[in-house]
């Protein structure tokens, strides 16, 4: 049962969520440096870390604690109501994360919009939170096909 494809959405959703420490939330540029928001913090354009605007959510805690959890929910097939479970229980997490994220976003543009005019864009870790949810949505709906599927053969035994 671990090659069905809710495995695969949650395998894919998983590594997602672990690769949000790669790639940067936002880039903000103005004409005298450039800020990347990171899950784990600001960093100037050099690697710095920007004490003065610290990021008070451990973004990259809790998306590691979402990979950890659906990576675990992969080998907990044999028991499909508590797999349901595990992922419903990092919706909640991935939601929070998506509008903690963009209120951050909101609050360090805000911050940095005191030094001048600059240039915002977003980057791959601001879209990755929402892919994550999607893929756990189709596994969820996967992991119910199943269920139903066991209980109608059980039926008819």
């Amino acid at each position: 049962m671990i090659q069905r494809k809710q495995s695969l959405f949650l395998a894919l959703a998983a590594l997602l969520a672990a690769a949000t420490w790669l790639f940067p939330v936002s880039t903000t540029t103005n004409d005298r440096a450039q800020v990347l928001f990171m899950t784990y913090g600001l960093v100037a354009s050099d690697g710095q870390a920007l004490e003065e605007a610290a990021i008070k959510i451990p973004f990259h805690i809790l998306l590691s604690v979402v990979s950890i959890a659906l990576a675990v929910s992969i080998f907990l097939f044999r028991n499909r109501p508590r797999q349901i479970r595990v992922v419903r229980g990092t919706y909640i997490i991935v939601l929070a994360v998506i509008a903690f994220l963009f209120i951050s976003d909101r609050s360090v543009q805000a911050y940095l919009a005191g030094s001048g005019t600059f240039e915002h864009s977003y980057g791959l870790s601001f879209i990755v939170p929402v892919l994550v949810l999607i893929l756990a949505v189709l596994a969820e709906r996967a992991i119910k096909a199943d269920e139903a599927l066991v209980r109608s053969m059980d039926r008819l035994r």
